[in-house]
């Protein structure tokens, strides 16, 4: 009885393994027919294309005259008039101020004085050493000759030394009125009336009315980055369509030493008539940078931590995963410096769907 029961066991897993071995070798079958008949799947593809990424730094700053001239008294004293305010236009030659000048007339006086009397001894020697010449050598000796040569020859040195006391004098009481020696506006004042200042103190500072510079505060790294002969694109601030451009006129050789800016004047070529002393100004710069493939979000495929594209073979039309570098990340789309050459077909659709050596189609509009 129990060989019966054992032989009937032995039979039935005999049947059972068979059973489950021919279902295992059907439904590979299937699979093997299903991969063989799946068609090629479709994708849209973009030719990688690498182009200088440039990128564009700005900076506000303020329009300030090109050519600015602190004036000032050679020589201290009282300031007896000042004739201009702050904003007022002046021409060249235009009086700005007034030093008290009595003592610079006296002095002036006192030259002339001295520069008559010089005169008069000189007309007297001359006379003197003329009446010698005819006298000798039939009254006059030989020595009172040359004595009144000599006699006249050092009153001509007088009349010259007067002469030039005369000039110093006719200065030092020029120098007392402060003139302008160009067209401009005033933009300071540095002396008040009955203020006595000294030689060389800025009474009135004018800027002239000729081309002007916008000035920026800029960082070292900004400087390091872009040329000198770089174009700055500059717009008022209070209305951008004011426009003007320009180059670096000049770099300051040494930074704040708080803020550590370098200040850059901008010559401008045509400065409107809106861009007035004082107003602020924003200043745009392209910056080149190096060359990166532009690529929409949907083409990024991420292996783990690796930022990772799909390109497809031209030849055989089958799919690749590179992984590449990003430089930055936009909104729509992402830049590639590193991974891909120009002309790869990069898959910018579908790309979760796609494994390694998949054959494709591509969709009308792809790249060939």
């Amino acid at each position: 009885m129990r060989m019966c029961l054992a032989a009937s066991r032995s039979h039935a897993t005999f049947h059972l393994s068979a059973a489950v071995l021919a279902a295992l070798v059907l439904i590979g079958c299937q699979r093997e027919d299903d991969t063989a008949e799946r068609p090629p799947r479709p994708v849209r593809t973009i030719a990688v294309s690498f182009n200088p990424e440039d990128t564009y730094g700005s900076l506000v700053g303020e329009i300030r005259p090109r050519i600015e001239t602190s004036f000032s008294f050679r020589q201290g004293g009282e300031i007896r008039e000042r004739d201009v305010e702050v904003g007022d236009l002046v021409e060249v030659g235009a009086v700005l101020a007034r030093l008290d000048a009595e003592d610079a007339q006296d002095a002036m006086r006192k030259a002339e004085a001295n520069l008559f009397a010089a005169k008069a001894q000189s007309q007297n020697a001359e006379t003197e050493r003329a009446r010698q010449q005819q006298l000798y050598p039939r009254t006059s000796t030989r020595q009172a000759l040359e004595a009144a040569i000599a006699q006249a020859s050092l009153a001509q040195a007088g009349v010259d030394a007067a002469q030039a006391g005369v000039r110093i004098a006719q200065t030092n009481l020029d120098n007392r009125v402060l003139k302008a020696n160009a067209a401009g506006v005033v933009t300071a004042i540095g002396g008040e009336v009955g203020q006595v200042v000294g030689g060389g103190q800025m009474v009135v500072r004018v800027a002239q009315l000729g081309p002007r510079d916008a000035v920026f505060q800029v960082p070292e790294a900004t400087i390091q980055t872009t040329g000198g002969d770089a174009r700055v694109d500059v717009q008022l601030l209070s209305n951008p369509n004011i426009k003007a451009t320009g180059t670096v006129r000049e770099i300051s050789p040494t930074a704040d030493p708080i803020t550590r800016n370098f200040t850059v004047r901008i010559g401008l070529d045509t400065a409107p008539d809106e861009f007035r002393f004082g107003s602020a100004v924003r200043g745009t710069i392209r910056i080149a940078g190096e060359p990166a493939a532009r690529l929409p979000i949907t083409a990024l495929f991420n292996q783990g931590n690796q930022s990772s594209v799909w390109i497809v073979d031209a030849a055989s039309k089958t799919t690749k995963l590179l992984p590449v570098e990003v430089h930055r990340f936009d909104t729509k789309d992402f830049l590639v410096t590193k991974g891909l050459s120009s002309g790869d077909n990069v898959v910018v659709a579908g790309v979760q769907q796609l494994r390694p050596g998949m054959a494709v189609r591509l969709l009308e509009g792809s790249a060939e």
